[in-house]
């Protein structure tokens, strides 16, 4: 996979990513066209026209939506994205998923179905609960 904001998994981010502190716990909406790392809490909604992180020892509550999501700590709601969902080795996530193509580390964990879509008819935001 190429070094792009789509693969970033060496801890550095791309110019502009927002950064959700392992001290910083937000309710509400995550919206933006730049890239995103949830380190800490966020309940509410993510929808990004960019990647967006959920980082080992994160708790997102929320439905969440980007390009490429890539979850290595705990998301309760649904995961979207336009290119690609990686589940990495501790992941857990407890909603539906959707995208045009998975990608699931053993040891991740799922409780929900997967929707797998075409590129031509990539899901959209995650609806609101």
């Amino acid at each position: 996979m190429a070094k792009d904001a789509d693969s970033r998994l060496d801890g550095r981010q791309a110019p502009g990513t927002t950064v959700v502190g392992r001290e910083s716990r937000i309710e509400g909406a995550l919206t933006g066209r730049g890239a995103a790392r949830i380190e800490g809490a966020l309940k509410g909604s993510i929808t990004l026209e960019a990647p967006c992180e959920v980082a080992e020892g994160a708790k997102v509550e929320a439905d969440v939506h980007g390009t490429v999501v890539r979850v290595a700590g705990s998301v309760t709601g649904r995961v979207s994205a336009t290119k690609l969902v990686e589940l990495l080795a501790t992941a857990v996530v407890k909603g539906d998923v959707s995208a045009p193509a998975l990608h699931v580390v053993e040891g991740a964990r799922l409780e929900g179905r997967v929707e797998m879509t075409s590129s031509e008819a990539a899901p959209g935001p995650a609806k609101t609960r």
